[in-house]
């Protein structure tokens, strides 16, 4: 689940289940950095152990990249400064550019927020590349500059290509309801599904597109806490925010969490 700086939980989590960097696959849904107190700390232990970590870019990622090619400003208290400072900030924001916005494996897919239903999911995959490829390149920041923002938040195949991409990443790092007659993303409304207005719907509620044959494991959604259906395992369980940081081992589906150790 998301991580957001919390490194001693991720310890203790790592603990916990008897991580072995050698014989173990940790995969992790995004959202590393921000929101807890040591987030280089985070960074720094994934880089070391990258061999045997596969991460998926999370929004606050995607604004910490932004953040240090100096396109986007701080927008809120954030936890990235002893990043952007580091003597090895370079080396982890390099690392960083080359994570995947969605993973493939055999029986399931990881993707931070979710899989949008509305698009064949090999288009949506391949777009996920092209947005994977740009972030690799040296001029990556003009490209986040370009991509931020909430429009367009309804998908439509005439969109021009920049705009597309922006959809994309967005339904891929910021997605939790949509609306149930437009499908659009909705941005506002982040809360629990039983207060939810009537006119929107969870994305793992709406019907998928048939390309779509895998489950799929997110984050994000820190006040949906652990979430399980026959479609679905949503493992953010808010440990930025002072609950519980959560690992689900994806063999056997047994679940372990730890206690934040602090409001953070």
């Amino acid at each position: 689940g998301d991580i957001q700086g919390c490194y001693a939980e991720f310890i203790k989590l790592l603990n916990k289940i008897e991580f072995n960097s050698n014989l173990d696959t940790l995969y992790l849904v995004g959202d590393l950095v921000n929101r807890g107190p040591e987030s280089l700390k985070v960074l720094q232990w994934v880089y070391k152990n990258q061999d045997s970590v596969i991460v998926v870019l999370g929004n606050h990622d995607i604004y910490l990249l932004g953040r240090y090619a100096k396109v986007l400003k701080q927008n809120s208290p954030d936890q990235i400064e002893q990043i952007l400072k580091a003597s090895d900030a370079e080396k982890l924001i390099d690392y960083l550019r080359s994570c995947p916005l969605i993973y493939e494996a055999t029986d399931f897919v990881l993707s931070h927020a979710g899989i949008y239903p509305k698009i064949n999911y090999y288009q949506l995959l391949n777009s996920a590349n092209e947005i994977n490829q740009l972030l690799k390149k040296k001029d990556y920041g003009s490209f986040i500059e370009r991509i931020y923002g909430n429009k367009p938040n309804e998908w439509h195949c005439s969109l021009s290509e920049i705009k597309q991409l922006r959809f994309i990443i967005n339904a891929t790092t910021r997605m939790r309801y949509l609306d149930s007659s437009t499908f659009s993303l909705d941005f506002k409304h982040k809360g629990e599904l039983d207060n939810a207005p009537s006119h929107l719907t969870p994305w793992f509620k709406v019907e998928g597109d048939s390309s779509l044959n895998k489950k799929v494991i997110f984050g994000h959604w820190a006040a949906l806490g652990f979430y399980q259906d026959d479609k679905c395992i949503g493992i953010d369980t808010g440990c930025g925010w002072g609950n519980k940081l959560t690992a689900i081992n994806l063999d056997s589906l047994e679940l372990t969490q730890v206690n934040a150790l602090t409001n953070n």
